[in-house]
Protein backbone atom coordinates (compact mmCIF):
# COMPACT_ATOMS: atom_id res chain seq x y z
CA UNK A 1 0.00 0.00 0.00
CA UNK A 2 0.89 3.58 -0.62
CA UNK A 3 -0.16 7.04 -1.12
CA UNK A 4 -0.30 10.34 -3.38
CA UNK A 5 0.24 13.51 -1.50
CA UNK A 6 -1.18 16.92 -2.58
CA UNK A 7 -1.39 20.52 -1.25
CA UNK A 8 -2.92 23.60 -2.21
CA UNK A 9 -2.70 26.84 -0.87
CA UNK A 10 -4.80 30.26 -1.32
CA UNK A 11 -4.95 33.51 0.61
CA UNK A 12 -7.74 35.14 1.75
CA UNK A 13 -9.74 37.33 -0.91
CA UNK A 14 -7.50 40.60 -1.13
CA UNK A 15 -4.38 39.20 -0.41
CA UNK A 16 -1.72 37.77 -1.54
CA UNK A 17 -0.04 34.12 -0.87
CA UNK A 18 3.32 36.63 0.87
CA UNK A 19 0.39 37.38 3.09
CA UNK A 20 -1.10 33.64 3.39
CA UNK A 21 -0.68 32.63 7.30
CA UNK A 22 -1.55 29.14 6.73
CA UNK A 23 1.62 26.55 6.34
CA UNK A 24 1.73 23.10 5.74
CA UNK A 25 5.08 20.80 5.62
CA UNK A 26 4.67 17.10 4.33
CA UNK A 27 7.67 14.49 4.26
CA UNK A 28 8.95 12.96 2.11
CA UNK A 29 8.13 16.42 0.00
CA UNK A 30 7.45 14.13 -3.53
CA UNK A 31 5.49 15.54 -6.19
CA UNK A 32 1.77 14.78 -6.75
CA UNK A 33 1.92 12.18 -9.05
CA UNK A 34 4.61 10.49 -6.61
CA UNK A 35 3.77 6.68 -5.36
CA UNK A 36 4.93 6.91 -1.86
CA UNK A 37 5.16 3.57 -0.21
CA UNK A 38 7.33 5.10 2.86
CA UNK A 39 5.89 6.39 6.22
CA UNK A 40 4.49 9.82 5.20
CA UNK A 41 4.11 12.74 8.09
CA UNK A 42 2.37 16.01 7.59
CA UNK A 43 1.41 19.14 9.77
CA UNK A 44 -0.73 21.78 8.83
CA UNK A 45 -1.23 24.97 10.93
CA UNK A 46 -3.24 28.30 11.00
CA UNK A 47 -1.44 31.48 12.38
CA UNK A 48 -3.62 33.72 14.05
CA UNK A 49 -4.23 36.87 12.33
CA UNK A 50 -4.64 39.15 15.94
CA UNK A 51 -0.61 38.09 16.37
CA UNK A 52 1.91 39.38 15.44
CA UNK A 53 4.52 37.22 12.43
CA UNK A 54 1.27 34.49 13.01
CA UNK A 55 2.06 33.24 8.87
CA UNK A 56 6.23 32.56 10.04
CA UNK A 57 5.23 30.66 13.33
CA UNK A 58 2.57 28.51 11.56
CA UNK A 59 5.47 27.92 9.30
CA UNK A 60 8.04 27.25 11.60
CA UNK A 61 5.59 24.93 13.94
CA UNK A 62 4.93 22.82 10.84
CA UNK A 63 8.27 21.86 9.72
CA UNK A 64 9.32 21.33 13.03
CA UNK A 65 6.60 19.25 14.07
CA UNK A 66 6.92 17.54 10.73
CA UNK A 67 11.08 16.85 11.55
CA UNK A 68 10.31 15.51 15.05
CA UNK A 69 7.53 12.88 13.14
CA UNK A 70 9.57 11.83 10.28
CA UNK A 71 11.63 8.92 11.59
CA UNK A 72 8.96 8.14 15.02
CA UNK A 73 5.59 8.63 15.32
CA UNK A 74 5.69 8.08 18.87
CA UNK A 75 4.47 12.25 19.25
CA UNK A 76 1.32 11.04 17.88
CA UNK A 77 0.29 8.35 19.98
CA UNK A 78 0.95 10.81 23.77
CA UNK A 79 -0.95 13.96 24.23
CA UNK A 80 2.14 14.72 26.60
CA UNK A 81 5.01 13.56 23.95
CA UNK A 82 2.93 15.90 21.65
CA UNK A 83 3.12 18.95 23.79
CA UNK A 84 6.86 18.06 24.47
CA UNK A 85 7.27 18.50 20.23
CA UNK A 86 5.13 21.85 20.93
CA UNK A 87 7.16 23.66 23.26
CA UNK A 88 10.30 22.29 21.43
CA UNK A 89 8.80 24.80 18.33
CA UNK A 90 8.43 27.27 20.81
CA UNK A 91 12.34 27.07 21.67
CA UNK A 92 12.87 27.52 18.24
CA UNK A 93 10.81 30.46 17.66
CA UNK A 94 12.59 32.26 20.10
CA UNK A 95 15.81 32.30 18.16
CA UNK A 96 13.83 32.98 15.14
CA UNK A 97 12.77 36.13 17.15
CA UNK A 98 15.86 37.17 18.08
CA UNK A 99 17.40 36.75 14.16
CA UNK A 100 14.50 39.20 13.06
CA UNK A 101 14.67 41.81 15.60
CA UNK A 102 18.24 41.68 14.36
CA UNK A 103 17.55 41.71 11.12
CA UNK A 104 14.90 44.61 11.31
CA UNK A 105 17.61 46.88 13.55
CA UNK A 106 20.08 46.59 11.01
CA UNK A 107 18.25 47.25 8.01
CA UNK A 108 17.02 50.47 9.71
CA UNK A 109 13.91 49.07 10.30
CA UNK A 110 13.40 48.12 14.39
CA UNK A 111 10.89 47.28 16.46
CA UNK A 112 8.05 50.05 16.18
CA UNK A 113 6.66 50.80 20.16
CA UNK A 114 3.49 49.38 18.76
CA UNK A 115 4.58 46.29 17.56
CA UNK A 116 6.52 45.47 20.78
CA UNK A 117 3.56 44.59 22.95
CA UNK A 118 2.32 41.67 20.39
CA UNK A 119 5.90 40.66 19.86
CA UNK A 120 6.14 40.05 23.48
CA UNK A 121 2.75 37.70 23.64
CA UNK A 122 4.42 35.77 20.93
CA UNK A 123 2.49 34.26 17.70
CA UNK A 124 -0.45 32.15 17.91
CA UNK A 125 -1.53 29.13 15.71
CA UNK A 126 -3.26 26.11 15.52
CA UNK A 127 -1.41 22.49 14.53
CA UNK A 128 -2.47 19.46 12.93
CA UNK A 129 -0.54 16.40 12.55
CA UNK A 130 -0.89 13.34 11.26
CA UNK A 131 1.34 10.13 9.95
CA UNK A 132 0.59 7.38 7.27
CA UNK A 133 2.35 4.20 7.28
CA UNK A 134 1.92 0.92 5.31
CA UNK A 135 1.29 -2.08 7.21
CA UNK A 136 0.17 -5.31 5.21
CA UNK A 137 -2.21 -4.70 3.06
CA UNK A 138 -3.75 -0.93 4.71
CA UNK A 139 -2.60 2.15 6.47
CA UNK A 140 -2.41 2.88 9.70
CA UNK A 141 -2.74 6.48 10.33
CA UNK A 142 -2.52 8.44 13.62
CA UNK A 143 -3.33 12.29 14.41
CA UNK A 144 -3.32 14.95 17.15
CA UNK A 145 -4.49 18.49 16.86
CA UNK A 146 -4.42 21.79 18.86
CA UNK A 147 -7.44 23.71 17.58
CA UNK A 148 -9.72 23.81 14.26
CA UNK A 149 -7.26 22.61 11.96
CA UNK A 150 -9.60 19.54 10.66
CA UNK A 151 -8.71 15.60 9.39
CA UNK A 152 -11.45 14.04 6.90
CA UNK A 153 -10.99 10.59 6.34
CA UNK A 154 -13.36 9.34 3.64
CA UNK A 155 -14.66 6.20 2.39
CA UNK A 156 -17.03 5.83 -1.05
CA UNK A 157 -19.37 8.11 -0.81
CA UNK A 158 -19.66 8.40 2.91
CA UNK A 159 -17.38 10.81 5.60
CA UNK A 160 -15.38 7.90 7.80
CA UNK A 161 -13.77 10.11 10.24
CA UNK A 162 -13.81 13.76 11.24
CA UNK A 163 -11.41 14.99 13.61
CA UNK A 164 -10.78 16.74 16.02
CA UNK A 165 -14.40 18.57 15.74
CA UNK A 166 -17.34 16.90 13.95
CA UNK A 167 -20.01 19.12 13.13
CA UNK A 168 -19.77 22.48 11.44
CA UNK A 169 -21.42 23.94 14.36
CA UNK A 170 -17.67 23.17 16.52
CA UNK A 171 -16.10 26.39 15.17
CA UNK A 172 -16.23 29.27 17.18
CA UNK A 173 -13.87 32.47 16.81
CA UNK A 174 -11.59 31.14 19.69
CA UNK A 175 -10.16 28.17 18.74
CA UNK A 176 -7.46 26.14 20.65
CA UNK A 177 -4.11 27.53 20.03
CA UNK A 178 -0.38 27.64 20.29
CA UNK A 179 1.79 30.34 21.74
CA UNK A 180 5.05 30.51 20.50
CA UNK A 181 6.25 31.45 23.98
CA UNK A 182 4.14 28.93 25.71
CA UNK A 183 6.88 26.56 28.07
CA UNK A 184 3.84 24.80 29.74
CA UNK A 185 3.67 21.43 28.80
CA UNK A 186 1.05 20.08 31.14
CA UNK A 187 -1.27 22.97 29.88
CA UNK A 188 -0.65 22.35 26.14
CA UNK A 189 -1.00 18.52 26.51
CA UNK A 190 -4.35 19.53 28.42
CA UNK A 191 -5.48 20.56 25.10
CA UNK A 192 -4.08 18.40 22.50
CA UNK A 193 -6.39 15.41 21.43
CA UNK A 194 -5.29 12.09 19.82
CA UNK A 195 -7.41 9.83 17.14
CA UNK A 196 -5.94 6.79 14.76
CA UNK A 197 -7.15 4.22 12.57
CA UNK A 198 -6.64 2.02 9.27
CA UNK A 199 -7.36 3.12 6.19
CA UNK A 200 -7.34 0.68 2.95
CA UNK A 201 -6.89 1.27 -0.78
CA UNK A 202 -9.71 3.40 -2.59
CA UNK A 203 -9.96 5.66 1.02
CA UNK A 204 -9.44 9.77 1.01
CA UNK A 205 -7.72 11.81 3.92
CA UNK A 206 -8.11 15.71 3.71
CA UNK A 207 -6.49 18.43 6.20
CA UNK A 208 -7.79 21.37 6.07
CA UNK A 209 -7.71 24.95 7.76
CA UNK A 210 -10.69 26.05 9.19
CA UNK A 211 -12.81 27.99 6.47
CA UNK A 212 -12.81 25.02 4.42
CA UNK A 213 -12.91 22.25 7.07
CA UNK A 214 -16.45 24.67 8.20
CA UNK A 215 -17.39 23.88 5.12
CA UNK A 216 -17.02 20.75 4.47
CA UNK A 217 -18.88 19.64 7.21
CA UNK A 218 -21.73 21.86 6.50
CA UNK A 219 -21.91 20.23 3.00
CA UNK A 220 -21.57 17.25 4.59
CA UNK A 221 -24.60 17.43 7.20
CA UNK A 222 -26.51 18.53 4.16
CA UNK A 223 -25.83 15.40 2.39
CA UNK A 224 -23.52 16.32 0.03
CA UNK A 225 -20.04 14.48 -0.77
CA UNK A 226 -17.72 17.69 -0.98
CA UNK A 227 -14.73 15.81 -0.79
CA UNK A 228 -15.28 15.00 -4.59
CA UNK A 229 -14.97 18.59 -5.53
CA UNK A 230 -11.50 18.95 -3.53
CA UNK A 231 -10.52 15.83 -5.83
CA UNK A 232 -11.00 18.07 -8.54
CA UNK A 233 -8.79 20.72 -7.71
CA UNK A 234 -6.35 18.62 -5.35
CA UNK A 235 -5.40 16.08 -8.46
CA UNK A 236 -4.59 18.44 -11.07
CA UNK A 237 -3.26 21.04 -9.19
CA UNK A 238 -5.16 23.61 -10.82
CA UNK A 239 -4.73 26.49 -7.95
CA UNK A 240 -6.11 29.03 -9.70
CA UNK A 241 -9.33 26.99 -10.69
CA UNK A 242 -9.56 26.39 -6.74
CA UNK A 243 -8.82 29.61 -6.09
CA UNK A 244 -11.96 30.75 -8.31
CA UNK A 245 -14.05 27.65 -6.96
CA UNK A 246 -13.59 29.11 -3.18
CA UNK A 247 -14.18 32.91 -4.37
CA UNK A 248 -17.41 31.64 -5.50
CA UNK A 249 -18.29 29.87 -2.15
CA UNK A 250 -17.40 33.25 -0.32
CA UNK A 251 -19.26 35.35 -2.55
CA UNK A 252 -22.18 33.16 -2.01
CA UNK A 253 -21.61 33.10 1.93
CA UNK A 254 -21.11 29.49 2.10
CA UNK A 255 -17.15 29.83 3.53
CA UNK A 256 -15.32 32.33 5.46
CA UNK A 257 -13.49 34.53 3.62
CA UNK A 258 -10.35 32.97 5.06
CA UNK A 259 -6.82 31.59 4.14
CA UNK A 260 -6.99 28.26 2.95
CA UNK A 261 -4.71 25.31 2.91
CA UNK A 262 -6.27 21.61 1.90
CA UNK A 263 -3.32 18.31 1.98
CA UNK A 264 -5.13 15.46 0.28
CA UNK A 265 -3.60 11.69 1.16
CA UNK A 266 -4.71 9.63 -1.62
CA UNK A 267 -4.71 6.12 -1.22
CA UNK A 268 -5.98 5.61 -4.90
Amino acid sequence: MGVYVSALRVPKRGSTLAECEDASSVFPDAGSDVWLTDPVSVALSDGASESLLAGEWASLLAESVVGALRDDGRALRDRRVFADVLVDAGKAWRGWVREYVANRRATGRPIMWYEQPKLDRGPYATLLAARFEPVADAIAWRAAALGDTCLFQTRGGRLLHAFPLESHREFTSSPGLVNGYNQDRALVARHVRTMSGRAEEGDQFFLCTDALAAWFLAETERGGQPWNALCDFTRSGAVDEFEAWLDDRRSAGSMANDDVTVVHVDLG
